[in-house]
This record gives C-alpha cells, structure tokens and sequence, in this order.
C-alpha cells in the first residue's frame, strides 16, 4: 500500500501518537501530556531557542526530527528517560520503522533517516534537536516543583547525570538555565 493510500495510512497510525500518555505532567501541574503535546511543545522551544544552539542549526531539520522522534512510542509507550536502556530505544525505532512502512520509498527513508540522525546525535542538527528533548521535560519538572521526579523517587544525580550531557552538547546556554534552577531547588525537592 503506496501511494496516497499509504500516506494516509501512515497520518491515521500517527494520530495515536495523542493517545501515548507522557510520564511528565503538563507546566500547569494538572495533568500528564501526551506525546503529541510534547512534540509541538519541543518544536516550539526549538524555534524560541534557536539562538541558543552552541552552532548554527537548520531549524527546518530540527523541527523535523521533533515531529517524528517519538513515534515509535505509538507502540511501547512512553518510558521514563530514567529508566530507558538500549533495548527501550532499540525497540522504538523498530516500531517507527514499522509505522512508516506504509509510506513510498523516498518518504519512507527520508523520515527514518531523520529518525536515525536524532537517535545517533552525530550532527549539530540531531544533537540541538536531543537537547530540546531533554530540556522540556526539566523544565516541566522545575515549573511543578519536581512532582514527576519525586513521585518516581529520581535523584538529584540522576537528574544531572540523564540530561547534562545531551544538553549542553547541544545548548550550554540552555544547560546552564536550567542547572541553576535545578540546583536552586534541589533541597525543597527531597531527590537528594
């Protein structure tokens, strides 16, 4: 199935991306997001912050590795960055390929390389791009007072340890924003 047949196919798997609950709950504090929540909140922070980047980026690359870097979580879910091993990521990006293979060939490989380039880090593309992923949910947590950190029991050193290198590889500016509040509320938090 090609053509417009399979693009829409592939549109209509995508939709369930709004149903994959998050493990971070919204800045307001009254309820968990969703990953489709998540990936315009990202995108949105990708142009917002462009300035940011410790390089210059191709900002119509990056919002393109947002938009589809979680799709494979249509299938497994959402897990807890804490928690995510190689297997986790390894299994998503199975399950994304699976959900573009709807798609023609040129689509199909387009957005499974962008995919592939987001995961691999290895441009200023991809690693800007993996630090606006990391950066919304911190800031997520230090809006609600770190209700998601303390309710899953995350320490002050995993929190540092997960998100400070992908972070500042893509944006020290942005790293240091978030570490000084990070750090500004470590004792109120209780995540030692």
């Amino acid at each position: 199935m090609n053509g417009i047949d399979g693009e829409i196919g592939f549109i209509i798997e995508a939709d369930k991306l709004k149903n994959v609950v998050r493990k971070t709950r919204n800045i307001a504090n009254d309820r968990y997001e969703n990953d489709a929540e998540h990936s315009w909140h990202a995108c949105l922070m990708a142009l917002a912050l462009q300035g940011r980047a410790n390089f210059p980026v191709d900002i119509s690359r990056v919002l393109q590795m947002l938009v589809v870097h979680d799709l494979g979580e249509i299938s497994g879910g959402d897990v807890i960055v804490y928690l995510r091993d190689s297997a986790h990521a390894a299994a998503e990006i199975e399950a994304a390929r699976e959900l573009l293979a709807p798609l023609d060939g040129a689509t199909r490989e387009r957005l499974q390389g962008l995919l592939e380039e987001f995961e691999a880090r290895r441009t200023d593309d991809a690693k800007y791009a993996n630090a606006i992923d990391r950066a919304g949910p911190l800031l997520q947590n230090i809006c609600s007072g770190g209700e998601t950190w303390r309710a899953r029991g995350i320490t002050y050193e995993q929190i540092i340890r997960v998100n400070e290198p992908k972070i500042r590889e893509g944006s020290e500016q942005l790293w240091r924003f978030l570490r000084a509040r990070i750090d500004a509320m470590r004792e109120g938090l209780g995540i030692g």
